[in-house]
C-alpha cells in the first residue's frame, strides 16, 4: 500500500513539471524519435535494429534522433553514429531524481515535434520512457505492448494510451535479442535475415599492452545478487594460468576498483588490471582479443559475444532465465552458463518461475563452486578445439 501511495505520489509531481513544459505545436515531416533509457546490455541486444530501421524501404530519407542512456554514450556514438543524425542523451538517475534536471531535459526534448516517435522497449519504464513520450508532440507515437516488469497494472493502462499504436507482443518467453527482432518485424512488416548480436569493430590503437594470449575476468556486476566472490574469480585465475598458460587481464567498471583491489590480496601472480581503466570502446578492443571470458552475468559477456569472441564462461545466478541468459545454442554455441545448483535441477519451471512480476532472487550465487566453473572452462575449451 505504501509502495502504491509512493508511485501515484511520483506520478501526480512528475505531472506538475510536465506542465511547465511546452511542446512544439510544429511537426517536423520525415523527423524519427527512437527512444532508449534502459541498461547497456539491453542497447547492445538492440543495437543492431538500428542499422535496420535506418535502412527500411519506409523510414530510409528520414532524419533519425537518438534519446538514449548516457551510460553507454561512446558506445552508440562510435557504433551507430552513422545511422543517427543526433543523439540526446539522458542521465537516467538525475532524470528520475533530480525535478530541475528532469524539467530541462524534457523542455530539451519537447523543443521539437516528430512525424513518429518509436519507443520500442519491451519491459516498458511508465515514469520515464512513457511520460517522455507523452510530452512531445508527433504525429504517430508507437511503442510495445510488453510486459509488467518494470511497471504496474495500472501504469501500463495508463502509459498504453500514450502511444497511438502498441506493437503486439508474443507471451512466450524470448531471448532478448529475439524479442528485439520480434517487434521489428511486426512493426515494419518484414521478414528480418538477422540472428544474432553483431559489433564490427574499426582497429583503433590502446594505450596498454596485451599479452599474446589471455583470458579476461570480468568481475563486476549491476546488483550483489549477481557478483560472485573476488576470491572465487582468484582461483579460476590461477587454474587458467596454470593450466592453460592464459595470462590474465581483470576487467570492470570504475565502481568495481574495490573489488579489484581485493582480487589483488588473492591473486598473488602476475596479471593486467584494467578495472575501470578503459571506455567501452577500448573494453571492446580487449574483448575483442582475448581467448576466454568468465564473467559473471552482466553486460560483458553480450558485448563478447556480438564479438563472436571463442569461449564465454557465465556464472548465473537466476533472474529472467530464457530473457538474457542463456544465450539460444543456435544464435551463440560458444556461450557457457554454469548454473546456480538448484536452477539445473528443472529449467523448464524455473524458466517460468525466473521471468513472473513477483519473482524475488533468493539464490546464493556463492554456491556456484569453483569446480562448476573450471569444469565448464574444460568443457569450453575442448569444444573449441
Amino acid at each position: 500500500m505504501i509502495s502504491k501511495f509512493k508511485n501515484i505520489l511520483r506520478f501526480i509531481i512528475y505531472l506538475l513539471v510536465n506542465i511547465f513544459v511546452t511542446p512544439s505545436k510544429n511537426i517536423e515531416q520525415k523527423k524519427f524519435l527512437l527512444i532508449r533509457l534502459d541498461a547497456i546490455g539491453d542497447y547492445v541486444l538492440f543495437r543492431n535494429f538500428i542499422k535496420v530501421l535506418k535502412e527500411s524501404d519506409k523510414y530510409k530519407d528520414y532524419s533519425f534522433t537518438f534519446v538514449g542512456n548516457d551510460n553507454w554514450k561512446g558506445l552508440s556514438e562510435e557504433l551507430d553514429g552513422q545511422y543517427i543524425d543526433e543523439f540526446i542523451w539522458v542521465n537516467k538517475n538525475k532524470f528520475t531524481r533530480n525535478l530541475v534536471y528532469r524539467y530541462k531535459k524534457l523542455k530539451s526534448i519537447a523543443l521539437f515535434g516528430y512525424e513518429v516517435i518509436l519507443c520500442p522497449v519491451y519491459s516498458r519504464d511508465f515514469f520515464d520512457t512513457d511520460m517522455l513520450v507523452k510530452i512531445i508532440n508527433a504525429t504517430e507515437k508507437i511503442g510495445s505492448d510488453g510486459d509488467l516488469s518494470n511497471i504496474n497494472r495500472w501504469q501500463k493502462k495508463i502509459g498504453d494510451k500514450y502511444y497511438d499504436k502498441i506493437i503486439p507482443a508474443n507471451d512466450s518467453i524470448l531471448f532478448e535479442f529475439d524479442r528485439n527482432k520480434e517487434f521489428f518485424e511486426n512493426f515494419l512488416d518484414v521478414k528480418l535475415e538477422i540472428y544474432r548480436p553483431n559489433i564490427s569493430l574499426n582497429c583503433k590503437k590502446i594505450q596498454f599492452n596485451l599479452p599474446h594470449k589471455y583470458a579476461i575476468l570480468f568481475i563486476g556486476a549491476s546488483s550483489i545478487t549477481k557478483q560472485w566472490s573476488i576470491e572465487n574469480f582468484a582461483k579460476v585465475g590461477k587454474h587458467i594460468k596454470e593450466k592453460y598458460g592464459h595470462d590474465i587481464v581483470l576487467c570492470g567498471a570504475p565502481n568495481d576498483r574495490e573489488a579489484a583491489l581485493k582480487f589483488s590480496l588473492y591473486f598473488k601472480d602476475t596479471y593486467i588490471d584494467l578495472v575501470g581503466k578503459t571506455s567501452l570502446i577500448e573494453l571492446l578492443q580487449v574483448f575483442s582479443k582475448g581467448n576466454l571470458m568468465v564473467s559473471n552475468e552482466t553486460v560483458a559477456p553480450h558485448m563478447a559475444v556480438a564479438l563472436n569472441m571463442a569461449s564465454v564462461i557465465v556464472i548465473y545466478s537466476g533472474r529472467h532465465y530464457g530473457r538474457f541468459a542463456p544465450y539460444p545454442k543456435e544464435m551463440s554455441p560458444n556461450y557457457h552458463l554454469v548454473y546456480h545448483p538448484e536452477i539445473k535441477e528443472n529449467l523448464i519451471d524455473y524458466s517460468k518461475v525466473s521471468n513472473s512480476n513477483s519473482y524475488k532472487n533468493s539464490l546464493d550465487i556463492n554456491e556456484i563452486k569453483v569446480d562448476m566453473v573450471t569444469q565448464k572452462i574444460k568443457e569450453a575449451l575442448i569444444m573449441n578445439g
